[in-house]
C-alpha cells in the first residue's frame, strides 16, 4: 500500500494515542478536519487499520498476573487448541510463530495460582512438546518511532504497585464498549450502554483519573507497510541495574523495537520489533552484542505473524 509523509503522520499519531479528537490529530499532523476524517475513512476500509484497542491498567482490575507463552505442539493439537483461545477469559492476543515455537499468547491473570493452574491444564488437554512461560516485572509498549513519532509517551506493560478499584456495572458496560471500539465515540457509547452522554463523559474521566484506562492504540496490518514482526527471546547472565538502564535507554531510543518486558524467568528479556528487512533486525542484534560482551548472552529469533486476534478486556 503506497503511502504519503502525510499518511505516515497520521497512523503514527493513532497507533500511540489518548482518545484525541480528529481536530486535535488535524492540529498535530498539520492537515484539516476533512482530511483527516478521509484519511481515517480510508485506513479503515482498505483493512490498515484493523482495530483502535483500548489500554486498561489491569492490576486496577484485579488482575496481577500477566505473563506471555509460547508454544510448540503438534499441528493437531494447535488446530484444537486454537478454536479455544478466542473464548479464553485470559487471552489478550495470539500470533503463530515460526522457528522454536509455533504460538505466542499474551495472557493475564488474577495471580500466580491462576495461571499455574491455566498451564497445568494446556499441557493436560494438547500435546505440548514444549513451552515458555515470560512474567515480566517491567515492560514498556513505544509509538512507531521508524515513522519519526517522538512525541508520544511510553505505556506501561507492566503496572507496579496498584490498588485495584471497585467498579459499578456501568463503568463495566463503558469498558465492554471501549474494548470493542477504542475510538468510539460518547453518542455512540451512550446509544450502546442505554446512558446519558453526560454520565458517559463524567465516567470516563473518572476512569481515565483513576488510571483504569491508560490510553488506546491501533492495530495495523503490517503486511501493507511491508514490514513484519518479531520477537528476540534474551538470556542475559548477570543482568545489572546499571545493564537494565542500558538496556532500557536503547530500547526506548531504537526506531524498530515496540516494545521491552523483563521477566523474572527465562528468558529474562523478550524486545518486540517491526522490520522490513533481515537487515533490521541484525542491526539490533549487533548493538546488543556490543552492550553485552562482557555478559554471557543468549538471543533465540522468533518470527510471529500478525497477531490474529487481540481482546485487550476478555475476562469482562
Amino acid at each position: 500500500m503506497e503511502l504519503k509523509e502525510q499518511d505516515f503522520k497520521i497512523i503514527s499519531y493513532l497507533y500511540h494515542n489518548d482518545r484525541e479528537p480528529v481536530s486535535k490529530i488535524a492540529k498535530s499532523c498539520k492537515l484539516t478536519r476533512d482530511q483527516v476524517e478521509y484519511k481515517l475513512n480510508k485506513y479503515i476500509s482498505s483493512g490498515l487499520i484493523v482495530k483502535f484497542h483500548t489500554i486498561f491498567n489491569y492490576k486496577k482490575l484485579g488482575y496481577d498476573c500477566y505473563a506471555i507463552i509460547l508454544i510448540k505442539a503438534n499441528h493437531e493439537s494447535l488446530k484444537e487448541l486454537e478454536l479455544t483461545l478466542e473464548k479464553n477469559k485470559n487471552l489478550i492476543s495470539y500470533g503463530k510463530a515460526f522457528g522454536k515455537y509455533d504460538l505466542y499468547i499474551n495472557s493475564i491473570f488474577k495471580d500466580e495460582k491462576e495461571l499455574s493452574n491455566y498451564i497445568s491444564d494446556l499441557i493436560t488437554k494438547y500435546n505440548i512438546s514444549d513451552y515458555i512461560v515470560v512474567k515480566p516485572y517491567f515492560g514498556e509498549f513505544y509509538p512507531l518511532k521508524f515513522f519519526k513519532a517522538t512525541d508520544k509517551n511510553n505505556f506501561p506493560l507492566v503496572n507496579e504497585f496498584e490498588t485495584k478499584v471497585k467498579l459499578d456495572e456501568k463503568e463495566k458496560l463503558i469498558l465492554k464498549a471501549l474494548e470493542k471500539d477504542g475510538r468510539m465515540k460518547i453518542i455512540d457509547i451512550a446509544k450502546e450502554t442505554k446512558m446519558s452522554s453526560e454520565l458517559i463523559l463524567y465516567k470516563l474521566k473518572k476512569l481515565q483519573k483513576e488510571k483504569v484506562i491508560l490510553g488506546s492504540k491501533i492495530q495495523i496490518d503490517l503486511k501493507k507497510l511491508g514490514y513484519s514482526f518479531s520477537a528476540l527471546l534474551m538470556n542475559i547472565h548477570g543482568l545489572s541495574n546499571s545493564n537494565k538502564e542500558k538496556l532500557k535507554k536503547f530500547t526506548r531510543d531504537s526506531k524498530n523495537i515496540i516494545s521491552i518486558a523483563l521477566s523474572v524467568t527465562q528468558p529474562n528479556c523478550i524486545i518486540q520489533l517491526f522490520h522490513k528487512d533481515n537487515q533490521d533486525i541484525k542491526v539490533v542484534v549487533i548493538k546488543l552484542k556490543e552492550m553485552f560482551k562482557e555478559n554471557e548472552l543468549n538471543i533465540d529469533l522468533v518470527l510471529i505473524d500478525q497477531e490474529e486476534y487481540i481482546n485487550t478486556l476478555p475476562f469482562f
